[in-house]
């Protein structure tokens, strides 16, 4: 929603290809040299399964790329270890936690 709000394109990826999204293996150079801002919105890399982490091509992330994990716990997951040891700056989901529990209670809390 917020990526089509501010007009920024995008693609949805996912373990396997459909109508709406590419697969992993059709991520190459190509694709990630034109997508500099990638989301994981995915559970991988949440705790207590720290390990895990989607199957995209590392070796083309450059600094040009920024990670952004929706997972917060832990603070860095191997999704944004690899894009950082890439150069990509990257960012977790604490802050998106954050904000979502102040308007939670600010709507909760309001007196309109």
């Amino acid at each position: 929603f917020v990526l089509q709000e501010l007009n920024i394109g995008y693609r949805f990826v996912s373990r396997t290809d459909g109508e709406r999204a590419i697969g992993y293996g059709e991520l190459d150079a190509s694709v990630l040299s034109s997508h500099h801002l990638i989301i994981n919105t995915t559970p991988l890399g949440m705790y207590p399964k720290t390990e895990e982490y989607p199957d995209i091509p590392y070796q083309y992330i450059t600094p040009a790329h920024h990670l952004y994990d929706l997972v917060y716990n832990p603070a860095e997951t191997k999704f944004l270890s690899k894009g950082k040891a890439m150069g990509a700056s990257i960012q977790n989901g604490e802050e998106m936690l954050v904000l979502q529990a102040e308007e939670s209670w600010r709507i909760w809390n309001s007196i309109d």
